[in-house]
């Protein structure tokens, strides 16, 4: 992974998972997907779909075209490893609209690494605009 990207922050949990309702940090880290190819723009872009095809097909599609369209203003950016397989693995994506964020946690309840996740949007949060 590029130099660029790596955050200097290490992170054990989501940051805006429950009752972080809209606080988004204020400045946007990591690499911009602006500077990358368009096969590692598609890349970013086939990442945020199972996120987004959660919600019905015309949302979804609408959504997807936006974050297309926003690709230019979106940050990817991780911390740990890009393996995405021990404790403390994180990786953010962070545009005008979509954030998304995966982290790797050790078990508590079963041995082994588990995952959470959150798929927010920073104008559209928990469905303002969203038909389901």
């Amino acid at each position: 992974m590029n130099s660029q990207a790596k955050l200097s922050t290490s992170y054990s949990d989501v940051l805006l998972g429950p009752g972080k309702d809209g606080q988004f940090p204020t400045a946007r880290q990591g690499l911009a997907v602006s500077g990358l190819s368009s096969t590692q723009q598609a890349l970013v872009l086939a990442a945020i779909t199972p996120w987004v095809k959660v919600a019905d097909d015309t949302t979804s599609a609408s959504l997807l075209s936006t974050y297309r369209s926003e690709l230019s203003s979106t940050y990817i950016s991780y911390s740990g490893s890009s393996s995405l397989s021990s404790q403390g693995d994180y990786v953010r994506i962070d545009g005008p609209g979509v954030w998304i964020e995966f982290v790797c946690q050790n078990g508590v309840v079963y041995s082994g690494v588990h995952h959470h996740t959150v798929y927010r949007d920073h104008t559209r949060d928990y469905g303002g605009k969203f038909s389901f």
